[in-house]
């Protein structure tokens, strides 16, 4: 696990600053983090709406979005959930991952799908991270690359960052 006091974040709509210049970030050397600096986008593409295909069980999805939302409505509807499916070749599956945001409402979960979705949901989480990252090279690299930063991830204007220490993981277990 990283220990650094080095700071990224990242989130699906991040703006494109040097590693270091991005909202709250932080870094002590910015050489450790040049092959960053030559990705355009690297931030996009640590997020849960970058569109980059993986296999999960038996479906494909385009997004780690997609995956995350189609396992919470297979608890109520498991034929609804397939719609975030590229094998069902739906609109929803082909869209990006804020489409499948909005969608996330498809169904309600009652109290005890609620309590399982809480007992499941950061595995699913990881899993689909895992997926997608070890799936595609370029971004397995830009994972690699942010070592040995902390890892935060903005969720939106007024609401608190998190520290992906799942995604931490996933690029300390990838990187070669």
């Amino acid at each position: 696990m990283t220990t650094t006091e080095d700071r990224l974040y990242y989130f699906s709509g991040s703006a494109d600053p040097p590693p270091g210049q991005g909202v709250h970030e932080r870094i002590t050397d910015p050489a450790g983090y040049a092959a960053l600096a030559g990705v355009p986008h690297w931030r996009r593409m640590l997020s849960n709406f970058w569109p980059a295909e993986f296999t999960l069980g038996e479906r494909t999805y385009r997004t780690v979005e997609h995956a995350f939302q189609a396992a919470k409505i297979a608890l109520v509807d498991p034929v609804l959930a397939e719609r975030f499916a590229l094998e069902s070749d739906t609109e929803l599956a082909r869209g990006d991952g804020a489409t499948a945001r909005r969608h996330r409402k498809l169904v309600l979960l009652d109290d005890a799908q609620l309590r399982r979705w809480d007992e499941c949901r950061n595995l699913v989480m990881r899993d689909a991270m895992r997926a997608k990252f070890s799936r595609h090279e370029p971004l397995r690299a830009v994972l690699s690359a942010t070592a040995p930063a902390q890892l935060w991830h903005g969720i939106g204007r007024g609401q608190p960052s998190t520290r992906s220490h799942d995604l931490e993981t996933i690029r300390d277990a990838l990187r070669p």
